[in-house]
C-alpha cells in the first residue's frame, strides 16, 4: 500500500488555461489553496465555486486536480502571469495528514474575446465564461445580473443573491469571469440539431459614475445537457456535438469556423496523435461526430466482479474545442473559443475476450483484452492445474503479451498429445481432442478473483488405428506396429488384459523397440501370452495375440493374432484350464530309463507319445490320482539303491486363478509357466521317480 509521502508521487505543470496536479497515493488526497490572506481548504463546494476541479474517480490509482487561471486564490498579474500556491495533504495511514507544498508561475497565454468552457466533473457540472471587458478589479456589490427568459420576462439579482444560487462572478483588469452550475432555475432546455442543451441568457450591468454600463456576458451561456454523455455501440464511444451552437452565435452576425480540435485529459492532441490512437472526428451535416474505440490510449479500463462475473468498463475524459469568429457588417469581429470537457464511459460490459484455433496439432488459445489491473493467476485444464514450471518438459507455453495502451493478453499453446488433453476416437479415422479450461484472473491490487470457463474441441481426420503386422521366426514371433506419431497416445497396445509397456516386456522377456515411426516387439517362444496347439514330438503350433485398444475407453479396436509352427524340444506348457504338457528326454536320468516303462502315479496314466529317447505327457492337474503334486514313476528292476528325480513345475499367479475349490476344478485367466529340474541320485531308495509339481 502507498503510505505517506515516502510512497506518494506528486506531479504538476502549467497547461493550457489551467494548472495541473497529479497525485499517486493510496489515500484520496486533500487540497488547500494559499494566498496572501492565508490557507483555504478546498471543499467540494468551494472548489466548484472558485474554479477548481478534483477528479474523485481513481481509475488508475491517481487523483487529478485542476486550477483555472482565473480561480479564486490565484495571483493574477494583468491577465498575463498567474501564480499558484497549494498544499497537497495525504493521509499517512495512521490518521495523520502530511502536507506538501506545490507552487508554480504560469504565463504566455493567448486569449480570445470570449472563452466558453463547459465542464462535466465527476461531482458537479459547471460552465465558465471569460469575456474581454475593461472592468473593475473586483465585482462590486452594486453589480447586477439580469436574466432574460424565452417568454420575454426579465429577472435580476445582486451578486450576493446570485452566489447563494450557485453563480460565481469575478473580475480581473481585463476580463469578467462567470461560473454557473448546471440545472439552475434560470436555465432553459433547448434542442440544437436534435441535441438537448441548457441555455442561460444573462447580462451584467453596473453603475460607473453617472452611467449604467451593461455587458452581454455571453449573449447566451450554452451548457450541454447532463443527459448528453454520448453512446456506446459495442465497439466505439460516440459523441455528437453541434458545429454551430446557435445560442452562442446570436443574430446579426456572420459565422466563420477557424479550427476544430480534440483533446484528452484537458490536453489538445495533434492530428497524427489522433490518428495513431484511432480517434475520429467527422463533420456530418451540422454535427461533429466524435468516435473513440474501446480501450484507446488515454482512457482507463476498470475491472470488477459482479455476482461472480467479470465486468469491465472504459472511461475517457475528452475535450472538444471549436474556435470561431462572429463577423459584423462594420468589419469588426469577435473570436470565441468554445470548449466542452466531457466524460465518456461505457456501461459495465461482459467481455469474453477469447479467440481460439488449432493448428499443427496444437491448441492455440488467445486470452485478450485484459486490462492493466488484471493478472492471470491460475489455469486449470480438464480439472488439473497447469503449472508454468512444467511447460519446458511437456511442451506447452503460457506467454504474456503487453500492448502499447497498457492492456495485456495471454497466449496458451498446448500440444494435442499432452496427457492433460482429452482424446476421443469417433470412428472412421476421426479423433476429437478437447480441453475444458478455467482461467482464474485476479483484479489488482485487492486480488479479487473471477473465473472464465471455455470448452474447446478440435477434430483430426485420417487418424486411423495403426497397422499391426507379424512374422514367424525360429525363436518366436516379431510384431511391428506402424502409425503416425501424433496419434500414438490414442491407442493402447496390449497383451491380454495388460498394456504393453517397457516394464511388462522386461518382466516377461519380450524385446521391445520404439522409434518415431514404429513399435517393434519380439516375443520368444514359450513366453507368457502364447497358446499352443497340436503338440507332438516333432512340432507344435504357437499363437500370440496383440490387442489394440482405445486408450480412454479401453474398448478393443483391432486384434492381430499370429500362428507359427515350431520344432518340439524339451518343454513344459501350463495351460489356463490346468492341462500340463511335458516333453522331456529320458536320457537326462541315470541310469537310462525306457520310454515305454514311464507312468504317472496312476499306472494307467502313461505317455501320450514317445520314441526311443523322449516322452510327451499331457494330463489334467486333477487327474491320475494326484493332489498337489503329480509324479511320474519308473519301475526299475536292476537299479539298486539310487534315486534319480526329474521335477517339473507349473507356476500360476495367484491373482489369475479363478477357481480351485473342493471339486478341484482349476481355471486361470492366463497360462502358467513351468520349469524342469534334474536332481542328483540319493542313496536309500529302490525306485527312480520323475516328479512333476505344481
Amino acid at each position: 500500500d502507498l503510505l505517506g509521502f515516502a510512497e506518494t508521487v506528486v506531479q504538476s505543470e502549467c497547461r493550457d488555461r489551467y494548472f495541473w496536479i497529479h497525485v499517486a497515493s493510496g489515500e484520496t488526497p486533500r487540497f488547500e489553496a494559499v494566498d496572501g490572506n492565508g490557507v483555504h481548504f478546498l471543499s467540494e463546494q468551494l472548489a466548484s465555486h472558485c474554479g477548481y476541479t478534483i477528479s474523485t474517480f481513481n481509475m488508475d490509482g491517481f487523483s487529478t486536480f485542476r486550477a483555472s487561471y482565473y480561480s479564486c486564490f490565484t495571483l493574477n498579474q494583468n491577465d498575463e502571469v498567474f501564480t499558484f500556491r497549494f498544499n497537497v495533504l495525504v493521509n499517512d495511514g495512521s490518521g495523520q495528514w502530511i502536507s506538501r507544498p506545490v507552487s508554480a508561475v504560469c504565463s504566455g497565454l493567448t486569449w480570445t474575446h470570449r472563452d466558453v468552457k463547459l465542464m462535466f466533473s465527476f461531482n458537479y457540472l459547471v460552465c465558465k465564461v471569460f469575456c474581454v471587458v475593461q472592468a473593475q478589479k473586483t465585482a462590486s456589490s452594486v453589480w447586477q445580473l439580469m436574466f432574460l427568459h424565452s417568454d420575454g420576462q426579465v429577472s435580476s439579482m445582486s451578486i450576493s443573491e446570485a452566489q447563494k444560487l450557485g453563480y460565481s462572478l469575478a473580475a480581473s483588469p481585463q476580463r469578467v469571469v462567470l461560473r454557473s452550475w448546471y440545472k439552475q432555475p434560470q436555465a432553459e432546455v433547448k434542442m440544437v440539431e436534435g441535441i438537448p442543451v441548457e441555455a442561460v441568457r444573462v447580462s451584467l450591468f453596473f453603475k460607473q459614475k453617472l452611467m449604467v454600463l451593461m455587458i452581454d456576458v455571453a449573449d447566451t451561456v450554452f451548457l450541454n445537457s447532463t443527459s448528453d454523455s454520448g453512446s456506446f455501440d459495442g465497439g466505439w464511444l460516440l459523441w455528437d456535438v453541434p458545429q454551430v451552437v446557435s445560442p452562442l452565435v446570436g443574430e446579426g452576425a456572420g459565422f466563420e469556423s477557424r479550427s476544430l480540435r480534440l483533446g484528452v485529459e484537458g490536453v489538445l492532441l495533434d492530428e497524427s496523435t489522433i490518428a495513431a490512437r484511432g480517434f475520429s472526428m467527422v463533420q456530418r451535416g451540422h454535427l461533429i461526430q466524435i468516435g473513440v474505440p474501446f480501450g484507446a490510449e488515454g482512457g482507463y479500463r476498470k475491472s470488477l466482479v459482479v455476482n461472480n462475473t467479470y465486468k469491465e468498463m472504459y472511461v475517457i475524459f475528452l475535450m472538444y474545442e471549436h474556435v470561431f469568429s462572429l463577423l459584423y457588417e462594420d468589419g469588426s469581429s469577435i473570436d470565441t473559443r468554445h470548449r466542452i470537457l466531457r466524460v465518456l464511459d461505457t456501461p459495465l460490459l461482459c467481455h469474453p475476450p477469447f479467440k481460439t484455433m488449432s493448428d499443427d496439432q496444437v491448441f492455440s488459445i488467445y486470452l485478450g483484452n485484459i486490462p492493466s489491473d488484471v493478472l492471470l493467476d491460475k489455469v486449470w485444464i480438464n480439472g488439473k492445474q497447469l503449472r508454468v514450471s512444467d511447460g519446458a518438459e511437456r511442451g506447452f507455453t503460457i506467454s504474456p503479451v503487453v500492448h502499447a495502451n497498457g492492456s495485456r493478453a495471454y497466449e496458451l499453446r498446448l500440444p494435442f498429445e499432452d496427457p492433460i488433453v482429452h482424446q476421443t476416437y469417433l470412428g472412421h479415422g476421426v479423433v476429437q481432442y478437447s480441453v475444458d479450461i478455467n482461467f482464474t484472473l485476479a483484479i489488482m491490487p485487492q486480488r479479487d478473483p473471477y473465473y472464465h470457463n471455455t470448452f474447446i474441441t478440435a477434430q483430426v481426420f485420417n487418424a486411423f488405428p495403426p497397422e499391426i503386422t507379424a512374422q514367424c521366426s525360429d525363436k518366436g514371433i516379431a510384431f511391428s506396429v506402424v502409425g503416425p506419431p501424433q496419434t500414438r497416445s490414442l491407442w493402447e497396445v496390449g497383451v491380454d488384459h495388460e498394456p504393453l509397456t517397457s516394464q511388462l516386456a522386461a518382466e516377461r522377456g519380450y524385446i521391445l523397440y520404439n522409434d518415431t515411426q514404429r513399435t517393434s516387439l519380439e516375443v520368444p517362444v514359450f513366453s507368457i501370452g502364447y497358446t499352443y496347439e497340436d503338440i507332438n514330438l516333432s512340432n507344435f503350433y504357437g499363437t500370440f495375440n496383440l490387442l489394440l485398444r482405445d486408450s480412454k475407453t479401453l474398448e478393443v479396436q483391432t486384434s492381430t493374432s499370429k500362428r507359427c509352427l515350431f520344432k518340439t524340444q524339451d518343454m513344459i506348457i501350463c495351460s489356463t484350464d490346468g492341462t500340463m504338457t511335458v516333453v522331456t528326454t529320458l536320457a537326462s536320468t541315470w541310469p537310462t530309463v525306457h520310454s515305454e516303462r514311464t507312468t504317472l502315479l496312476d499306472p494307467a496314466c502313461g505317455p501320450k507319445q514317445m520314441d526311443s529317447s523322449r516322452v510327451l505327457f499331457e494330463f489334467k492337474l486333477d487327474s491320475c490320482g494326484t493332489r498337489a503334486k503329480v509324479r511320474i514313476k519308473v519301475a526299475l528292476l536292476m537299479i539298486p539303491l539310487c534315486l534319480n528325480r526329474l521335477t517339473v513345475r507349473c507356476f500360476y499367479p495367484l491373482s489369475g486363478v479363478n477357481r480351485l475349490s473342493v471339486d478341484r476344478i482349476f481355471k486361470s485367466d492366463i497360462p502358467g509357466f513351468g520349469s524342469v529340474n534334474i536332481f542328483k541320485s540319493l542313496k536309500g531308495s529302490r525306485r527312480n521317480r520323475l516328479t512333476i509339481q505344481i
